[in-house]
């Protein structure tokens, strides 16, 4: 009886939202863990269809069913624990020696965009740089990279940003890492930030639950781990989405 309430929840959801044609993300339901995120994306058929999210893995499914089968088998603590014993093997944190100011941007690229380009920014350079060896040449001799992707991956505009990842960010302790992730909306472009705590690896959305647990070591209800951005974006030039 339950899984048939659900069923017409969902549908009422989704007829719902396309009547309002408001945001592309919706107010999540009661049942979706906190840190989950739920999306509604229009589909080639015109038709508006449901995801939801998982923080942790980015695992994403259709059906509150299936969400409840992966949370059930805890399939999110494995990816962790698989994740930590990774960390234990001393996974190199290039991205922490970074000249102060420059920053990772991550953007979607490739024939069919199911790739995920790397690039080394710093706004004076006015063009990004591809590799470490790129960021080293401007530092140490000014001089600017050459930055060819076959064509593979634009940055002319801003369209195709999928994060941007500073880390040791102003106001915030060393090692934290704030990355501002981009998702399309039916209103454009929404942008989300993650503020990450190298020791926990909780997330944090807001400065404000921040500074409330590094004054008192509480987790907002709102914060969850995440698998930290030196494992996500550990890729030399390109990976695939």
């Amino acid at each position: 009886m339950e899984d048939s309430v659900s069923d017409v929840e969902e549908v009422k959801l989704l007829e719902d939202v396309k009547g309002k044609m408001e945001d592309a993300v919706v107010e999540a339901p009661d049942w979706l863990p906190d840190g989950w995120i739920m999306e509604v994306q229009r589909g080639d058929d015109g038709a508006l269809y449901k995801y939801f999210i998982s923080p942790v893995s980015g695992a994403k499914f259709r059906m509150k069913s299936d969400v409840l089968n992966y949370l059930f088998s805890e399939m999110d603590e494995h990816y962790l624990e698989a994740k930590d014993s990774v960390d234990h093997k001393m996974l190199p944190k290039s991205h922490e020696c970074l000249p102060k100011g420059w920053f990772l941007e991550i953007r979607a690229g490739g024939e069919n965009m199911d790739k995920m380009y790397k690039f080394y920014v710093y706004p004076a350079l006015g063009v990004p740089a591809f590799s470490k060896e790129d960021v080293l040449l401007y530092v140490n001799e000014m001089k600017i990279p050459e930055c060819d992707r076959n064509g593979q991956c634009d940055t002319s505009s801003r369209d195709n940003i999928l994060a941007e990842v500073e880390f040791n960010p102003s106001g915030l302790p060393d090692g934290w890492v704030k990355e501002m992730v981009y998702r399309k909306t039916l209103k454009g472009t929404r942008k989300d930030p993650y503020y990450t705590d190298p020791v926990s690896r909780y997330a944090f959305r807001t400065l404000t639950s921040i500074d409330r647990f590094l004054q008192t070591g509480n987790i907002s209800k709102r914060s969850f781990s995440k698998t930290s951005v030196h494992e996500l974006y550990n890729f030399e030039k390109s990976a695939n989405l």
